[in-house]
């Protein structure tokens, strides 16, 4: 997928998940506020914001013609927005195009999430974190959803498959790893429990898309606690 679709569809992402925070605020608003998110991974703001409005191709809008696409596409549910993008689409991209637009709007939750209201608790400590952020649904989509180790793809349903977003070098303390492309893999819920407990080391060849610095940590650090 080229490097302007994809960062297209994450900021559309950002923008569907900020409309249903933010209903009363302006397209524009929208749009700014996803590709200040997206660039603040370290893509230029200028960048961003070309790549969304088809910059160098021969459907190019302007900001005001996008934040009215947009505001429909939220709004009336209108097919304009998808129908402008696909105009300057190969045949990759475009079945990523399709596939964002008819995918679901999140990733399904478990019908067992939440726990009876009396039931015992124990604190446990654990790093490993689910997260549905619009970076960590592209990476599994540009992996068709997947398993980047053993190849598996769950479906819920037709049309509907499963997956997992796993940070190589894992957010938050101690570990401090980054929201960011080169450390996100898309894997099976089986493969994910393996990852953050240490049980596999992992090598590039594997990961391709991850950063060797990731990996490096995860085979001296995450594996290395468990053995």
């Amino acid at each position: 997928m080229s490097r302007r679709v994809a960062d297209s569809l994450e900021v559309l992402d950002l923008i569907r998940g900020l409309a249903k925070q933010n209903p009363n605020k302006s397209a524009s608003s929208w749009r700014q506020d996803a590709i200040a998110h997206v660039a603040s991974r370290g893509v230029e703001t200028k960048t961003v914001y070309a790549h969304l409005v088809g910059k160098n191709t021969p459907e190019k809008r302007s900001a005001y013609e996008i934040d009215h696409l947009i505001k429909t596409w939220i709004t009336e549910g209108s097919t304009d927005l998808i129908s402008w993008i696909l105009k300057s689409c190969g045949d990759q991209d475009r079945k990523r195009v399709t596939q964002f637009f008819d995918s679901p709007k999140s990733t399904p939750i478990a019908v067992d999430i939440n726990e009876p209201d009396r039931t015992e608790s124990h604190l446990v400590t654990t790093y490993r974190v689910l997260r549905d952020t619009a970076l960590a649904r592209r990476i599994k989509a540009d992996n068709d959803h997947k398993c980047q180790i053993c190849d598996e793809r769950i479906l819920l349903g037709e049309d509907n498959p499963y997956a997992e977003a796993h940070h190589v070098r894992p957010l938050g303390s101690p570990h401090n790893g980054p929201d960011h492309p080169g450390n996100i893999v898309c894997v099976c819920p089986n493969c994910h429990v393996k990852l953050d407990y240490g049980a596999i080391e992992i090598d590039q060849m594997i990961f391709k898309n991850v950063l060797p610095e990731f990996i490096q940590y995860h085979n001296e650090v995450i594996r290395k606690k468990s053995v």
